[in-house]
């Protein structure tokens, strides 16, 4: 007793570590990180190759923990990990909340400590359930078809997910500074202009990227019929789907917030980005008045952004171990083996993203953009997407690329790539719900028998505006799968539609919030373009093209300023 105590008290629920497997593989695990870490000290390599290696390694390890398990579906990673499992009719069955009957009475599967025995006990058996239904009968299986569950993976996970909890929390950390100074900085500079100008041309372009993302990838999974052999029609629960779509005055509203602590501790980073403009607009007022103490509150804002910056080079040396850690965390706590029927839909999902971000590419070239320099910065944001799932934890290394790397000019940046997590997301929006819709149209009768441009339109109109308010935070399938299907009248479609995507999720976000980063990339530099707003020695334009630029601009303000000086004076 005291024994058993012990084990659950100390081993699985403080140290989690109560199996020989767990503690062998958390031991192997650490050891290749720190081989790895000793190795970045001693040869110097390029960032980049850096982190390519650590997602290689991390790849493996997740590889071969499914080998290991032998890529189980998806239930057996939603239990605790004490289960027994029993293979019957091809299919693993968690077992453990069967009973096992014989001449006397019924016997709990969960009771049965040793494994070997109960393979022996269930051989032509009948399985009952806790009501006493029988559910299998004569079950014939073999000693190798009872094994234990995960628990070992899931103690494996805990540790394996240690750097990269660092690391997210880290950048989660001074995501809110980052916005708020790099906002407040640029508002309150004297004779700062054109911001509402950018923000406007930044909205367009992102919403803009969300509907080609969702033309492309819908007509794509309807000619496809991604859809065929789901049978949404059968599914139905006869209810009414969700509540999470908003409309769009109550999204706008919320963007104000209404407390100011509360405002600087949620994930939202559109409330920031107010306060933001608000407190930078009211400190150029009281420049006015006070001109000396504005003086030493910028003062003060630019040393606190030395600071934020130098914490997050802090927690940028450790993120090739960190994306190690996501890669291995993300294969070993997905149902990878379960996707076998989903993998079309999956595939289509990819194809979408890469489909934009070579649009995205194409467009930058046509705009006269040098696309191998663009790439050469780009890529960063891009994996820390890919690994960390989350736009907002990808914010800081964004603003970094563009600002310190590709030399786009603060007004920019300050504005665009805070704006790129929050609203008009291209793959969390435009791809996922361009999916969401393909799939509806080819999987259910009663939805194919509307037009199918009708129904295209509809989706397009509810996917852009519901783009407004869609957050940059790892799991948004239940958030667009709801908005998208009770804006267009098929909330009742709910449930099953998300019963595919809800599977995926993990597995598309990967691509989803990489896609999306680099959407908020490639809009800060076509504004940047557009608005000839790039430091000097940019790689990403010539600077006679760019000098062309600036005196374009300042011939058409020259130009609006005696037009209203005309007016003024008459």
């Amino acid at each position: 007793m005291l024994l058993s105590s012990f084990r659950e008290t100390f081993l699985e629920k403080f140290l989690s570590i109560s199996t020989w497997q767990s503690l062998l593989a958390i031991l192997i695990f650490f050891g290749l990180m720190s081989g790895f870490w000793y190795g970045l000290k001693k040869i110097k390599i390029k960032f980049v190759y850096r982190i390519l290696i650590g997602m290689l390694i991390g790849f493996i390890v997740g590889i071969t923990i499914q080998i290991i398990i032998g890529f189980p579906g998806g239930s057996w990673f939603s239990h605790s990990g004490n289960s027994a499992w029993a293979m019957i009719d091809g299919n693993w069955i968690d077992i453990s909340k069967y009973y096992v009957s014989n001449e006397e009475d019924f016997v709990s599967i969960s009771s049965i400590v040793d494994l070997e025995n109960a393979a022996d006990l269930i051989k032509g058996t009948i399985f009952s359930d806790n009501n006493g239904t029988e559910a299998f009968v004569n079950a014939i299986v073999s000693d190798q078809s009872i094994k234990q569950g995960v628990h070992w993976v899931i103690e494996f996970n805990v540790w394996a997910s240690l750097l990269k909890q660092v690391f997210i929390n880290g950048i989660l950390l001074i995501t809110v500074p980052v916005v708020f100074i790099a906002i407040f900085k640029v508002v309150a500079t004297p004779g700062t202009k054109g911001l509402g100008r950018i923000s406007g041309k930044a909205v367009a372009i992102l919403l803009i990227n969300v509907a080609i993302a969702f033309t492309i990838t819908f007509w794509l999974g309807y000619f496809l019929k991604i859809g065929n052999g789901l049978n949404f029609d059968n599914q139905l629960q006869g209810g009414s789907g969700t509540t999470d779509s908003k409309s769009l005055p109550s999204i706008i509203w919320g963007y104000v917030p209404s407390n100011f602590v509360s405002a600087f501790s949620a994930a939202a980073v559109l409330p920031i980005i107010v306060l933001a403009i608000l407190f930078g607009t009211a400190t150029k007022f009281v420049r006015k008045k006070h001109p000396e103490s504005m003086n030493n509150l910028m003062n003060f804002m630019n040393r606190a952004w030395d600071i934020i910056m130098s914490v997050l080079m802090i927690f940028m040396k450790i993120m090739p171990l960190a994306v190690m850690s996501m890669l291995a965390t993300s294969i070993t706590t997905r149902a990878i083996g379960a996707l076998g029927s989903i993998g079309l839909i999956l595939a289509v999902g990819y194809i979408g993203l890469f489909v934009m971000l070579g649009f995205m590419t194409l467009i930058l070239f046509v705009s006269g953009i040098n696309i191998k320099a663009w790439w050469k910065y780009a890529w960063r944001p891009l994996i820390q997407g890919f690994s960390t799932q989350s736009s907002n934890a990808t914010l800081p290394i964004t603003m970094q690329t563009l600002n310190s790397e590709m030399k786009v000019s603060d007004k920019v940046v300050s504005i665009v790539a805070p704006l790129s997590t929050s609203l008009g997301l291209v793959a969390c929006a435009g791809v996922q719900a361009g999916l969401i819709m393909s799939v509806l149209y080819t999987g259910s009768d009663s939805v194919s028998q509307m037009n199918i441009f009708a129904y295209f339109i509809m989706g397009l109109f509810t996917t852009v505006v519901a783009s407004i308010g869609i957050a940059g935070v790892p799991g948004t399938a239940t958030v667009v799968t709801s908005a998208v299907l009770n804006g267009i009248g098929f909330g009742p479609y709910f449930a099953p539609v998300y019963a595919i995507f809800g599977a995926i999720d993990g597995l598309f976000d990967m691509g989803r919030t990489a896609t999306n980063v680099t959407g908020g990339v490639f809009a800060a530099t076509l504004v940047a373009k557009e608005e000839g707003l790039f430091e000097n020695e940019t790689e990403l334009i010539s600077a006679k093209k760019l000098e062309s630029i600036k005196d374009k601009i300042s011939k058409k303000e020259s130009k609006k300023s005696r037009k209203i000086f005309r007016k003024n004076k008459n």
